[in-house]
Formats: structure tokens, sequence, C-alpha cells
């Protein structure tokens, strides 16, 4: 039997507290990326420059122990050596093509990819892999990767149809604003402190909460509203596809199993407007919905 420790819910708001200290108007973005990584999806900041994109993400990093990170801003002249690793001279000897992949993105735990919409077809062609399916091709090879979540920043939203199934890689999709003129004040006073450290995820902890994710009930309610969901983005003319749907379950189950719950609750559908949204300006009409 399998005895790995429970995620205690009052040390992960604890570790929230930590990731939400100092980003003002981010408290949203902050625990959407937790429970994307928690769940083992991707997230995606959509927001202008200087509005602490890369700073939630860099944080993001110390929430789960053993994690290594990566990082790289990509633009359209990035070449898969920067993501992927330098060729392996010694297995050019041999006639192989392979990747040194050692700190480079495939033996990454918790990445972040600025402008992740500028890279090439190459790039984005092997991070379809990596994304969903955790693996990377080197070589002849298949290699599983530690990946638990990729983080990607964006200013704009994907017009080119070729970039729409590297867009859908995203399941969560999280507007980020600048500080309103509310928290202005605020945003000039900061001193850049930070509180004391909160305890990182362990490995056990994340396989325990994995497993109670699995058992968390979707009851007859949840279901029909779910559906109504369902009815409701279609009448909208927003195109979800069967996937993102099984995604969007698993990440409310998360939710509830983070929680202690047992089972998806109402509660839990603040999440949908940022899984079903295609666009951030739909994000109002959603949440009215809901």
């Amino acid at each position: 039997m399998d005895n790995a420790p429970a995620l205690d819910p009052a040390r992960l708001r604890a570790l929230i507290a930590r990731l939400e200290h100092g980003l003002l108007e981010r408290e949203d973005a902050v625990r959407l990326a937790l429970l994307a990584a928690l769940a083992g999806e991707h997230v995606l900041l959509i927001g202008p420059p200087g509005t602490a994109k890369s700073a939630l993400a860099r944080r993001l990093q110390h929430a789960f122990e053993g994690a290594r990170w990566f990082e790289r801003l990509l633009t359209r002249f990035s070449v898969p050596e920067e993501l992927f690793g330098p060729l392996s001279l010694k297995a050019l000897e041999d006639d192989r093509y392979e990747r040194l992949t050692e700190g480079y993105l495939p033996t990454a735990g918790i990445a972040f990819l600025d402008e992740v919409f500028k890279a090439n077809s190459a790039i984005l062609n092997a991070l379809l892999t990596l994304l969903n399916e955790r693996e990377f091709d080197n070589g002849c090879e298949r290699m599983q990767t530690p990946l638990v979540c990729v983080v990607g920043a964006t200013n704009e939203v994907p017009a080119d149809e070729s970039l729409q199934a590297f867009y859908d890689r995203f399941l969560l999709r999280v507007p980020v604003r600048p500080v309103s003129d509310a928290g202005f004040a605020a945003l000039l006073a900061l001193d850049g402190t930070r509180p004391d450290a909160a305890l990182p995820i362990t490995p056990a902890e994340r396989k325990a909460l994995i497993a109670a994710r699995d058992a968390v009930v979707l009851e007859a309610e949840m279901l029909d509203a779910l559906a109504a969901a369902r009815r409701f983005v279609r009448d909208q003319a927003i195109t979800v596809s069967d996937r993102r749907w099984r995604q969007t379950v698993g990440l409310l189950k998360t939710a509830a199993a983070s929680s202690g719950r047992g089972a998806v609750s109402r509660i839990d559908l603040w999440l949908l407007p940022y899984c079903l949204a295609e666009q951030p300006a739909q994000l109002a009409v959603l949440s009215d919905w809901v």
C-alpha cells in the first residue's frame, strides 16, 4: 500500500501566501499557476510587458522540491539548441544525431518560456510532444522527461491558425493586466521583502495528491453543470475539444483534492472560464455565466 503523505491544505495555503507576496492583484494568477502544476497541466500568462509574468513563473519553481528550472526568451531567431541542448559531437562521429540535453528543457521540472509563440516551427513541433506526452525525441530514441509544468507568456493570443494546436496545449489561459489605479499606491510602496519560505511540495506529496484526485467524485449535479457549460460555450461559438473537457475535469478534481474534499463542488467551477475561453475578452461572459 502506498503510504505517501497527503498534501496538507493548511501548508498549501501557506505556500500560496508566499507565492502571492508582493505580486499585487495577482492572486488568481498565482493560484491558477500552482493548481496547473499540481494537476500536471500547463498555463499561459497573457499580458503586456512589465506585469510580473516572469516573476510569477520564477516563484513557481520554489513550490516543488527537486524540480529543476529552465527559462528562455524565444524569438523568431531562436534555434532548437537553445531549448533542447547542443548536438553531441561524439554521437555525430558514430553517425548518430543526438543532443546533450542535460541542463536544458528535456531535463527540467518547471519551465518558463517567454514570448512562446514567436518560436519557429522546428521548435514548436518538438514542444508539442514534450508538453503533451512528457517525451522528447532525441535521435532515434524517445526519452521520458520529468516535466511538471510549463508556464508560457505572451503579449497576445496568436491569430495564426498554424499555432492553434500549440495554443491548445495550455489548459489554463490567464490574462495578466497592469495594476489597477486602486492598487497603484501599494505598488509604489512595495519594499521587495518576502515572508519566510514555506516548505515546498515533495514528489511524494504530489503523488499522493494525484491519487486523491483520481478518487474524487463527479456527482450528477456537477455533470449537469458541465453539460450546461458545454451548451453555453457552443452558443458563444467557442470551440472546446473533447480532450480539453477531460483535462478540465481533471483540474476540477485536483482543486477539490487539494482542499481535502472528496467531490467536485460548485466552488470549483470558477476555474471554467480560464479553461474554456479562447480569447481573454470571453472571460467576462463565461465568468458571468458561472
